[in-house]
């Protein structure tokens, strides 16, 4: 076989029916430090430089932002939260990669922490891929008039959260085998609600707006694009997903992974459908190949 040598043993099924609605359960470690396309030490070694490089800038930005004293809404722009979250996303990977790495193929960095940490490393890796590509969409598209304005130092920055995020978040989708799991989109939903919430509480206390398209005095206009926020982040959710079927069906294709007998989405089904036999019928398979 041509294909990685690996073994994608998953979580153990949860008691919790909410956390299987949601497939995060069906999660298998492995798939997060390996690649159809790297050695597992090459693929390491470019998570690497990508985390040395977002771990640099987001403490330049800080810094640049501590400077202007402007620390004080340094949080509330959805922007440096995305940046902060994929800061910590390839940290949270590149450590589990290094356990992987130096254990020899051992996974107890994952099945030895408590599951939630497993639960929440999914979660987080569903924002990245999402807002990630959400941000730079959204910012050229609507938001980028005053950047001319800026400083060399500032330009450098304001690319970097707005744009090389993007393709750093693509480079670690390229290489690494994790899944996207259907049902995420909700929660992902409820991760902006929940930002817009804030924007509310940054106007009830600073009397600003974090963005203008946030001003909710432009009534129904503001309503609506509300909604096309929330349209604009489900629709990327299933063109990230795609993506990951698609660079799964290339790997397939080039004999860089085996073909499984049930699809992701299967997969999914299976699991709302409380068929613990299906999952079972798929890893004896998976481990007789």
């Amino acid at each position: 076989m041509t294909f990685p040598d690996v073994k994608d043993k998953r979580l153990g099924r949860s008691r919790i029916a909410l956390v299987r609605w949601f497939g995060i359960d069906l999660f298998q470690p492995e798939r997060a430090v390996t690649s159809y396309w790297l050695p597992t030490k090459v693929f390491l070694g470019i998570r690497l430089l990508l985390c040395l490089w977002v771990t640099i800038v987001l403490w330049m930005h800080i810094g640049v932002t501590a400077q202007a004293g402007q620390m004080k809404t340094f949080f509330a722009f959805f922007t440096d939260l995305t940046y902060i979250g994929l800061n910590a996303y390839l940290v949270t990977s590149c450590y589990h990669h290094v356990a992987y790495v130096w254990f020899e193929k051992d996974l107890k960095s994952f099945f030895k922490q408590p599951t939630v940490l497993n639960y929440l490393y999914v979660y987080l890796y569903h924002t990245v891929i999402v807002f990630n590509a959400v941000t730079p969409l959204v910012y050229w598209a609507f938001l980028s008039s005053g950047s001319s304005k800026m400083t060399v130092l500032g330009n450098f920055l304001n690319d970097n959260v707005h744009g090389v995020s993007f393709f750093i978040m693509l480079v670690d989708v390229i290489f690494n085998r994790m899944q996207v799991y259907t049902n995420m989109v909700l929660l992902l939903l409820v991760n902006v609600v929940l930002y817009m919430c804030l924007a509310f509480i940054v106007h009830a206390v600073d009397g600003i707006w974090v963005y203008p398209f946030l001003n909710w005095s432009h009534g129904a206009t503001a309503a609506m694009m509300y909604l096309i926020v929330g349209l604009i982040f489900t629709v990327v959710f299933f063109i990230m997903m795609g993506i990951h079927d698609l660079r799964d069906w290339i790997a397939q294709l080039c004999k860089r992974a085996p073909k499984p007998r049930f699809s992701p989405r299967s997969m999914e089904w299976s699991a709302l459908s409380f068929l613990p036999e299906v999952e079972d019928d798929e890893e004896k398979r998976l481990g007789e190949d």
